[in-house]
């Protein structure tokens, strides 16, 4: 099935979505979305995303690009409780570094977010670890 409504940018690029399709996709108040625009195309996707309770990270974790050193840290983000909601891994130099970058839910993560990057580099899953919180 598909809606369709339009509707006006304010002054300060906003829209209303209205009520209606709102309830169809089931968006609440608080709620996180992604935004995904293709250029090219001209075209923005909507995409509800996290509860309002979620406390978003994003995290970027550089690490060797050898066999296991991904699946090493996300065995240490699933034993701290951290839900990963998005996921993009790429080689950037074939047998000598790698990047993973995640989107995760960190509302249950039973450490602090020093302690989680202080654990993933010290089992050596990864060489850096950056965060970038979302409000």
């Amino acid at each position: 099935m598909r809606m369709t409504e339009i509707v006006r940018v304010d002054s300060r690029g906003r829209i209303t979505m209205p009520s209606s399709i709102r309830e169809a996709v089931r968006l609440s108040e608080g709620m996180y979305v992604m935004l995904i625009a293709d250029l090219d195309e001209k075209d923005i996707r909507i995409t509800p995303f996290a509860d309002p309770e979620a406390k978003l990270v994003e995290l970027s974790i550089a690490f060797s690009d050898i066999p296991g050193a991904l699946a090493k840290a996300a065995n240490i983000l699933a034993k701290q409780g951290v839900d990963l909601l998005s996921s993009e891994s790429r080689t950037l130099r074939r047998g000598r570094s790698a990047e993973w970058v995640v989107v995760a839910d960190v509302s249950r993560c039973k450490c602090t977010l020093e302690e989680l990057e202080r654990q993933i580099v010290a089992e050596g899953a990864a060489k850096e670890v950056k965060f970038r919180r979302y409000t």
